[in-house]
């Protein structure tokens, strides 16, 4: 049975081939704040970094992903491949630019493919 991981990653080998410039390899990077420590008046964090790949994707409206969502000036959407989660306040690195997510989905809900929005 074909998966979603598999079908996406597919797409994406089939574009990078035609169009290398539009595929970017990516690194999504979540921080998450764990106990408070009295002893020195912060909280321990631990960073999680996952790799895939990213495009760009200028042509779709965010209305017609995210409705509910009021894109700003500096928002763009990106479809992610390659990644297991990506959520909102992860950092996400790609072509050399670091940009933070602001809303993501789980495309069909499997844990593969997801597009974000990230400013």
């Amino acid at each position: 049975m074909t998966t979603v991981a598999e079908i996406s990653r597919e797409a994406f080998d089939a574009v990078a081939a035609e169009i290398p410039d539009a595929i970017h390899a990516a690194t999504l990077t979540r921080t998450t704040q764990g106990a408070y420590d009295v002893a020195t008046g912060t909280y321990a964090t631990t960073t999680a970094t996952q790799t895939g790949r990213a495009v760009v994707d200028t042509v779709r409206p965010v209305a017609d992903v995210f409705p509910a969502y009021v894109v700003g000036p500096g928002d763009e959407l990106i479809l992610l491949e390659g990644f297991t989660s990506a959520k909102e306040n992860d950092s996400l690195t790609f072509a050399g630019r670091t940009r933070i997510v602001r809303q993501a989905q789980d495309i069909v809900a499997a844990g593969a493919l997801f597009y974000v929005i990230a400013r």
